[in-house]
């Protein structure tokens, strides 16, 4: 196992495009980290960065306090996982399995254990045999991540592995990943797209874009507790909602009303008072989780308006989940929002949804796509 360590990395591309922007991020001992992001945000070039597969431009990087930048791939003693898993096609599982210790002049009699053990744990034995061609994408993806395995890396790497998986075998193969990881406690960098990845597997999310990390913690914090506006809208599912608006005061009260028409108009948490007070009359940013909005009938109606926590809007489209329904609502200005409700209070497409907002859960941001948080909602 490995500690992992970025200084201050920057990646520039030749004719000026910076992919990575001072990154520094520590990795502890046997700590799976996962790298999320939109396309083009530079978690892919980070991993290749620590891989040896793209050369620093500024920066550090180093593998147990010792310095990379200089080493080849092959000194490093790490193990990447592609996402297409890059078996080659004329070998049996065994020899692909088999064919780095080979290069490296193992004995034959270390080379067969390792790859029988590797091979159990993935559950390949009855599989050795095979071509890459015989093989389902599922078993491939096994297949590379225990040819990985067999070296005993001090770091895994992983790039996208599960892209190419139809998304029930995506499922099933992030257990099995999460298990591999729980058995070999070895330090793991994991590259992914997909927000539901990396909150399932990460000891922590490391959220990227525009080359640079906008948040860094346990998954529960950050869909929680985002930083701003970018982690907000990208960690969740389905998306967080935003409304335009500004915060106005009124009987002693902060509210938020939205831009325009004031469609949305809710009462402020008074818990959050103190932070928000200088920025009363000004522009800011509502986000509402779907799980935060419930579909109130009758004297809840009431109670929710009197409360100032009811917001009204007209249902679009209907999802149904099984025990919970997502709702697409449409707001008077055309503003949408999405609403995840129990399915016994499912609205109909046209029906007029009145829904109770809870209020301690509501974020506020500055405006803007990065504007940083200005509240802590609880949990």
């Amino acid at each position: 196992m490995a500690r992992v360590s970025f200084k201050d990395v920057r990646k520039v591309y030749p004719g000026g495009h910076e992919a990575v922007k001072s990154l520094s991020l520590d990795i502890a001992d046997g700590e799976f980290v996962v790298l999320v992001g939109p396309s083009g945000c530079g978690k892919s070039t980070t991993l290749r960065m620590l891989a040896g597969l793209e050369e620093v431009s500024n920066g550090s990087i180093s593998i147990d306090d010792s310095v990379v930048n200089n080493v080849l791939p092959r000194d490093r003693d790490i193990a990447m996982v592609f996402q297409s898993y890059a078996l080659y096609p004329h070998m049996s599982v065994y020899d692909n399995m088999a064919f780095a210790l080979k290069m490296r002049k193992t004995p034959r009699e270390e080379i067969h254990q390792r790859v029988t053990d590797a091979a159990r744990m993935l559950g390949l034995t009855d599989l050795l045999k095979r071509k890459p061609r015989q093989l389902s994408g599922g078993q491939r993806q096994r297949v590379a991540v225990g040819r990985a395995i067999v070296r005993k890396p001090k770091a895994f790497l992983f790039d996208e592995p599960l892209s190419n998986l139809d998304a029930k075998l995506r499922v099933t193969t992030r257990a099995e990943l999460k298990h591999l990881h729980q058995r070999l406690r070895t330090t793991t960098v994991y590259v992914t797209h997909d927000q539901e990845e990396a909150m399932t597997l990460g000891d922590r999310i490391v959220v990227m874009a525009e080359g640079i990390i906008q948040q860094s913690g346990p998954p529960l914090t950050l869909y929680h507790h985002p930083a701003n506006r970018f982690v907000a809208a990208f960690i969740g599912m389905p998306p967080m909602n935003f409304v335009e608006g500004q915060l106005v005061r009124e009987n002693g009260s902060l509210w938020f009303a939205s831009s325009g028409d004031a469609s949305v108009r809710l009462r402020i948490d008074p818990s959050h008072d103190d932070a928000l007070a200088s920025h009363a009359g000004q522009p800011i940013t509502l986000g509402l989780r779907p799980q935060a909005m419930h579909v109130a009938q009758g004297e809840e109606i009431e109670r929710a308006r009197a409360d100032g926590t009811l917001l009204s809007a007209r249902a679009e489209v209907v999802e149904p989940l099984g025990d919970q329904s997502d709702a697409f609502l449409s707001l008077p200005s055309g503003a949408r929002l999405v609403a995840r409700v129990d399915a016994a209070r499912t609205p109909r497409p046209g029906d007029t949804v009145h829904l109770r907002v809870d209020a301690p859960r509501a974020h506020l941001f500055e405006p803007g796509a990065f504007g940083r948080t200005l509240t802590r909602a609880h949990d």
